[in-house]
């Protein structure tokens, strides 16, 4: 993770780029998420804090947002501290704490865990189990987990050369399933699990009712269907949801 650390410039300026893959992007998890109103949102690899405020100006009652890059959250506290613009220091707080981490609980528990790309950042299976565990353990009966992470199906070989200009972002592979997240002179390293393995360390920590949602446009945006079916027909990303049985 140490360029979310030392060389975060990149990574930021692409991740809030108006471009339509933002737009799909969004557009996809939050579809599938929901309201939040009133709910108590836990979201996991917060980074800068982007979804930690889109959740609050959504009605969320509290979020606690945690991610284990120092930077990160000190970027996210300044975006959140009294007299910023969207900021709502009354109901986010953040904190220093691994998505893998064994001990962490929060309590109560929340309604809803959310994470945009966590889980490929899991470098074994059994970090993936303990990722999902802590999702598991920190969830109320009845609450759900939407994710988007990278795309178990994704073919890393068939991505065209000029995919950075085209989309911000491209990938090197290393030794699959490793490959490595490029952004210019930003890059970290990225593991590709498959749906198996996802599915059964979700099931693992207690969750179920797993489903795998393909990426969409909003309907008066579908004119970017066309120039975008090399992206759809082969989506790096993909939104992926559980439920704690109530």
């Amino acid at each position: 993770m140490a360029d979310y650390d030392k060389n975060p410039s990149p990574y930021l300026q692409q991740s809030v780029a108006d471009n339509p893959y933002r737009l799909l992007e969004w557009t996809s998890f939050l579809n599938e998420l929901g309201s939040v109103k009133g709910k108590r949102v836990l979201d996991l690899a917060c980074g800068d804090g982007r979804l930690t405020r889109v959740l609050a100006h959504g009605g969320a009652a509290e979020v606690l947002g945690l991610d284990v890059s120092e930077e990160m959250l000190d970027r996210a506290k300044e975006q959140n501290a009294v007299g910023q613009p969207e900021a709502f220091p009354d109901r986010i707080t953040y904190a220093q704490v691994s998505a893998a981490d064994d001990m962490f609980e929060m309590t109560p528990p929340a309604d809803i865990v959310t994470a945009m790309y966590l889980f490929h950042y899991a470098q074994s299976v059994d970090e993936l189990n303990r990722m999902c565990a802590l999702i598991g353990r920190n969830l109320a009966p009845g609450g759900r987990f939407v994710t988007y992470t990278i795309n178990p199906d994704y073919d890393f070989t068939s991505a065209p050369d000029d995919m950075e200009a085209r989309i911000g972002f491209r990938y090197r592979t290393i030794d699959p399933p490793a490959h490595a997240l490029v952004i210019k002179d930003f890059e970290v390293p990225i593991w590709q699990w498959s749906r198996l393995q996802h599915e059964q360390a979700l099931e693992l920590a207690g969750l179920s009712n797993i489903r795998w949602h393909p990426l969409r446009f909003p309907p008066d945006q579908r004119h970017h269907v066309v120039g975008w079916a090399w992206y759809l027909d082969n989506p790096s990303c993909i939104v992926l949801s559980a439920e704690k049985a109530g």
